[in-house]
């Protein structure tokens, strides 16, 4: 019944947000607060019905001891590294006007806002979604289905987000990448529960995104 209700109602959620992303026009702040709430909807109501899982579990610092900082730390500067790789490699498909234009006419986001909005992405958007994917989803179900269920649900949720700066061919090889990434969180969060591990790693390689999504305003 519990695993029922984690993949009902996390797939109901990230298909609403697929449609609120193209099918309502309203900017990115408010976006954000939907997405906010039908987590935290989905989460709170887990609560009530199992009692079996409380908001603080996946955020227990103290099963982080020093050498797995250091592991963490070393793993998020890695992670930098690679998108700063992947998008030397990939610039000259990327079309980094559209990407503005989307940015800019879709969401809302101006120059002076997309600081304000690279802050959030890199700290509080991170953390959302390893909360919610890792935290939440994937500590509540079976480990096997975990490991299925949550890093699909986790590359597909971003699709919506990004379908309109791609080519067919990019759209597929991130959705393999995000799930590949997913794979990768869920297991170096898996020794010790929480989901530190993976939120310094995700903030690590958002702040290189956010930088070279900095040259499209600056």
């Amino acid at each position: 019944m519990k695993s029922f209700y984690i993949v009902i109602s996390s797939l109901l959620v990230c298909s609403l947000l697929a449609f609120i992303e193209h099918g309502i026009e309203i900017n990115y702040l408010i976006k954000t607060g939907f997405k906010i709430g039908l987590f935290f909807l989905v989460i709170w109501t887990y609560i009530q019905l199992f009692k079996d899982f409380r908001f603080k579990h996946p955020v227990s610092i103290h099963k982080m001891v020093k050498k797995e900082w250091i592991r963490v730390i070393a793993l998020g500067v890695s992670s930098a590294v690679i998108v700063l790789l992947a998008y030397i490699l990939l610039q000259p498909v990327l079309d980094m006007a559209k990407i503005k234009e989307d940015l800019v006419e879709r969401l809302g986001i101006t120059k002076t806002g997309f600081l304000f909005v690279g802050l959030y992405i890199s700290l509080g958007n991170s953390f959302l979604e390893e909360y919610f994917f890792r935290g939440f989803i994937f500590f509540n179900l079976p480990r096997r289905l975990g490991y299925i269920y949550s890093p699909l649900l986790f590359s597909a949720y971003h699709i919506p987000m990004i379908m309109l700066w791609f080519s067919s061919v990019l759209i597929i090889v991130c959705f393999i990448g995000l799930w590949l990434v997913g794979l990768l969180f869920h297991k170096v969060n898996e020794k010790n529960g929480t989901i530190w591990a993976s939120w310094v790693i995700h903030i690590c390689a958002d702040i290189i995104i956010i930088l070279i999504g900095t040259t499209l305003f600056y």
